[in-house]
């Protein structure tokens, strides 16, 4: 399965929110990298059809999919970043409610809900209302709710926004679980949400895409580019305003700092491994300069 994106935009009157992307999508899981308003929901959206581009195509196996519409949205499942839940619904009957708005057979919607509540930790809350549930609880009843149909296209918007840490190691565990044999595009603005389950990065700003590749060749291409460096106390601050620093820790003997730059930033730093987010970090340094 290919899913492909060529020269898609989308304009919102005078503001680009989705600018000439191209990529090509196949079975994986893509971390979709990108601050508040770099164009990653607005993306989202024109891959699942619901909204229209303002230009460009996408195909799925070479087909458009404007023109395949309810046999493409069979193969999707998505859960946006802010999924709307009926408080007063219990797990089970909100599953049975959008299994059948998914248009699936009553009995083996039943059989699936059964296997995705126990998939997702939530087979003992099944009679409880959605209004009592953690924001963890609501994330994997959301990706219960995307996974009902078995699709092959898996689309999720900041799926761990608002959950503690142990939540989404949770949630991102599961992800990877039912990746297999999928196409699973991940948008997030937290690294680590993405660092070990990726086998693609995107990273978009502005409504570009203006990275993209293996963790591991993104990671070779940051070698000689980031540093650690022990500076003053009184000295910090004005390190900070000069260069991209990506950490900061208070030693006995003056601050240690991690900076990306192109060149060694004072006598003495030393090169360290880069890591996923040195590697935003880096790129937003470079546009800024632009």
């Amino acid at each position: 399965m290919e899913l492909k994106l060529q020269h898609v935009t989308k304009r919102y009157g005078t503001k680009t929110a989705v600018d000439d992307i191209n990529m090509t999508l196949r079975e994986g899981i893509y971390g979709l990298l990108g601050a508040n308003g770099a164009g990653k929901t607005s993306l989202m959206r024109l891959i699942c059809l619901i909204q229209n581009r303002s230009g460009g195509e996408i195909t799925l196996d070479g087909k458009e999919i404007m023109e395949l519409k309810e046999e493409y949205r069979s193969f999707l499942g998505y859960l946006p970043q802010n999924f709307g839940y009926y408080p007063e619904f219990t797990a089970q009957k909100f599953l049975l409610y959008m299994s059948a708005l998914k248009g699936l057979n009553k009995h083996a919607a039943k059989r699936r809900i059964e296997e995705l509540l126990d998939v997702t930790s939530l087979e003992g809350d099944r009679n409880k209302k959605i209004k009592t549930f953690s924001g963890g609880m609501k994330r994997r009843l959301g990706i219960a709710q995307a996974m009902l149909n078995n699709p092959k296209i898996l689309i999720l918007d900041e799926p761990t926004a608002g959950l503690d840490p142990k939540e989404r190691v949770h949630f991102r565990n599961l992800i990877s679980s039912f990746s297999k044999d999928k196409i699973v595009l991940l948008s997030t603005h937290i690294v680590s949400d993405i660092e070990y389950i990726a086998d693609e990065i995107l990273v978009m700003r502005e409504g570009k895409l203006i990275r993209n590749g293996e963790p591991g060749r993104l990671l070779a291409d940051l070698r000689g580019k980031v540093w650690e460096c022990l500076v003053p106390f009184e000295e910090a601050a004005e390190m900070e305003r000069r260069f991209t620093v990506g950490n900061l820790k208070n030693e006995e003997n003056g601050c240690l700092l991690r900076i990306v730059s192109e060149t060694c930033p004072v006598n003495g730093a030393k090169e360290v491994t880069p890591s996923l987010e040195d590697i935003y970090l880096y790129d937003f340094q470079r546009e800024e300069e632009k």
